[in-house]
């Protein structure tokens, strides 16, 4: 009786395994991007995108996606949510805004932000849009006029325009890399990257230093692919 009973528990634990390999999946998050540091003697302002790409796959292909990595190929990506995260940085304080893409088409964030007359502006699926402080919304016509629409967009880092503005672009890289940014000397923001082992992703991050006060962060973006439960992937992609 008892080894029929035994029997019996191991047929069941076997065939949870079983389902398990054939029903069941694991989740994966990753997060790619890059940004922009602009700022003058009074203020800076850190627009910085972020593609988030998630993949689910069946316990029964992981190892075919191990393989297919291992020899560089790319697993397919089942979802995609891309997003700005625009922080203004004054000696007043940090204020932040997160902004969805509005679809997941190439190029669907706003990129070559250039200061002009007191406001930022971008290119945006090839029009002129200005961020408002918490939105980017189209050009007025007279501001298309007058700035010839993208034809004056700077595509390269500037270094102290005719405005007082200046500006450098950064993302992950293969490459550890470090550089900072005094605001009028009234505070410094210090940008690293760190590589994490191996990989070809990096941990790139912005901190805020002030003269007297704790270090504070401002972003960061790890660049390593992570594994999570079903119900933080659902929240990830709001599914």
């Amino acid at each position: 009786m008892r080894n029929k009973l035994k029997v019996t528990i191991l047929a069941a634990v076997l065939v949870g395994v079983a389902a398990a390999l054939v029903f069941g999946k694991a989740y994966f998050i990753r997060d790619d991007g890059g940004a922009e540091l602009l700022w003058n003697s009074d203020e800076a302002y850190l627009f910085a995108s972020v593609a988030r790409r998630g993949t689910q796959v069946a316990y029964l292909e992981y190892p075919l996606m191990l393989l297919k990595e291992a020899l560089n190929g790319v697993w397919g990506l089942d979802d995609q949510r891309t997003s700005v995260t625009v922080v203004h940085i004054a000696a007043s304080g940090v204020e932040r805004h997160v902004v969805e893409a509005s679809d997941e088409e190439q190029a669907n964030t706003p990129d070559l932000y250039t200061p002009f007359e007191g406001h930022i502006y971008a290119n945006y699926h090839g029009s002129l849009y200005k961020w408002t402080g918490s939105k980017f919304e189209t050009a007025t016509a007279e501001e298309q006029r007058r700035l010839d629409g993208t034809n004056r967009l700077v595509a390269t880092d500037i270094d102290k325009g005719a405005d007082g503005w200046s500006s450098r672009g950064f993302g992950d890289s293969m490459s550890d890399y470090e550089f900072a940014v005094d605001v009028g000397g009234k505070f410094t923001l210090r940008v690293t990257n760190k590589r994490v082992g191996q990989s070809a992703a990096g941990v790139v991050s912005v901190t805020l230093v002030r003269p007297g006060q704790p270090v504070e962060p401002i972003w960061r973006l790890d660049g390593s692919p992570r594994t999570v439960s079903k119900t933080e992937y659902r929240i990830a992609f709001k599914r």
